[in-house]
């Protein structure tokens, strides 16, 4: 369990690390569902890096693209 903990942690850091260098934001939020710190992208649209896929589908199901009241 602790392995897996660590590795859903790697692939956050790694896709985080990748949307920052595309120039999305970090905020000082995070995701209601998961904990995971929250992006933000060119056009205020809010991203969790765990629960949602970035290149625009959905991951595990997180807050569902449910952004706009955050």
């Amino acid at each position: 369990e602790a392995e897996a903990r660590r590795e859903r942690l790697d692939r956050a850091s790694r896709a985080m690390g990748a949307l920052l260098l595309r120039g999305y934001r970090m905020l000082g939020s995070s995701c209601p569902e998961c904990g995971t710190i929250l992006l933000q992208d060119k056009e205020q649209r809010l991203l969790c890096v765990s629960c949602q896929d970035p290149e625009g589908g959905h991951g595990t199901g997180g807050f569902g693209g449910k952004t706009e009241n955050l």
